[in-house]
């Protein structure tokens, strides 16, 4: 039975790929910083699974969820790096606070769930599933910094998969609009309303959605890597 660590587990993609992946017989690890959703979440869960309270931008508490998963569960198979956060506004009127808390969550974060995972994935031959976004290929007005940081997802991916062939396996899935709280964490603005809007009026991704194309991936024989996943809504 493989034990998967989920970061951003307590809503959206985080919160579905914990209750299909459990379904389907993994030891799931639910990681964020808000407890009462991720108890929420845990109610539908089997005994297999682990909840640890974990702001990834704290190294700390980065230590503490690995150590705590190992404990439980002996050792770490995957890691499916999910946390993430996107303030939308044009350059001229971004925050620099947003600036940098994007980065520090949506790069440092994640560099430090790997580096502190990654000595137990290399002794299980595990798995690094990397949320990036269509951000990471393209670049959109209004999102510059967070098309950027997921950029830097991607060439981090791309690293890890040059680095670690044969020894760890690494897959970047970017996903185009999906129904998240992502448009939550942004002030009210002509161009948050716009995307409202648009999802609104358009049937975008649902959380399921992405969770099924994880665990596709990782249903993959020990010979089949798939490292790059890009998927959009159909509209």
């Amino acid at each position: 039975m493989k034990t998967v660590i989920i970061t951003g587990a307590s809503s959206g993609i985080g919160a579905a790929t914990a209750i299909l992946l459990n379904q389907n017989g993994y030891q799931v690890v639910l990681a964020a910083r808000r407890t009462e959703k991720l108890e929420k979440i845990a109610k539908q869960l089997n005994e297999n699974h682990l909840v640890v309270k974990t702001d990834i931008t704290v190294i700390e508490d980065v230590e503490r969820l690995i150590h705590l998963s190992v404990e439980k569960f002996g050792k770490v198979d995957v890691l499916i790096n999910n946390a993430g956060l996107g303030y939308i506004a044009p350059l001229q009127d971004g925050k620099l606070e947003d600036w940098h808390t994007m980065f520090n969550v949506n790069v440092n974060g994640l560099l430090t769930c790997i580096h502190k995972a990654l000595p137990h994935l290399l002794s299980s031959k595990g798995t690094i599933i990397n949320i990036a976004s269509v951000a990471a290929h393209e670049v959109f007005p209004n999102t510059v910094v967070y098309c950027a940081t997921k950029h830097a997802v991607n060439a981090i991916t791309v690293g890890i998969r040059k680095e670690f062939r044969d020894k760890v396996k690494v897959c970047n899935i970017s996903p185009g609009a999906v129904q998240t709280e992502f448009l939550e964490q942004s002030e009210d603005n002509d161009n948050v309303k716009q995307m409202r809007e648009y999802f609104f009026n358009n049937e975008t991704l649902k959380g399921e959605d992405i969770a099924g194309v994880i665990f596709e991936v990782l249903s993959k024989p020990e010979h089949v890597a798939i490292n790059e996943v890009i998927i959009r809504p159909n509209v």
